[in-house]
């Protein structure tokens, strides 16, 4: 049996027009060739599927533009972000004009809990954009095995 990351080759048929839209966007996103192409729009196509499953561990982004001004708002994020103390990897906070704040958390949990987190965000008035992009790769575990206090 070949490694999983092997080169395969398969068939593939369909019909003329989709090949030609194929060629189209290989060529617009910079694609060497419709391998590539193909290969990404699967995998992407991959992840959005586990995500749609709702128990793959996954990683990903929540990113959300507010307002810093709208009266208790900021403490409502933060009960958010305490409410999903294991899932958040890091936070970084930008300040951009116009009284607007954009927060972009690191997460990495079960795809469920991690779209409810999301929505708890991106639902809170005040905030006017908000994102989840997920991905299958997952980080590493940071504190495996240790007990409080940092010692195994």
């Amino acid at each position: 049996m070949k490694s999983s990351s092997a080169l395969l080759r398969f068939s593939v048929s369909m019909p003329g027009r989709v090949v030609r839209d194929l060629d189209r966007v290989s060529r617009d996103r910079g694609f060497a060739n419709r391998s590539q192409c193909l290969t990404a729009m699967i995998r992407e196509a991959v992840v959005d599927h586990d995500a749609e499953e709702g128990d793959s561990v996954m990683m990903g982004l929540v990113t959300f533009i507010y307002d810093h001004r709208k009266r208790n708002l900021q403490n409502k994020l933060a009960d958010i972000q305490h409410r999903y103390l294991k899932e958040i990897v890091t936070i970084q906070l930008v300040h951009l004009e116009k009284n607007q704040s954009f927060q972009i958390l690191l997460v990495q949990g079960p795809a469920r809990t991690l779209r409810a987190m999301a929505d708890a965000f991106g639902t809170q008035k005040g905030v006017h954009y908000g994102k989840l992009q997920l991905s299958t790769n997952v980080l590493p575990p940071l504190h495996e095995g240790e007990t409080r206090g940092g010692k195994r």
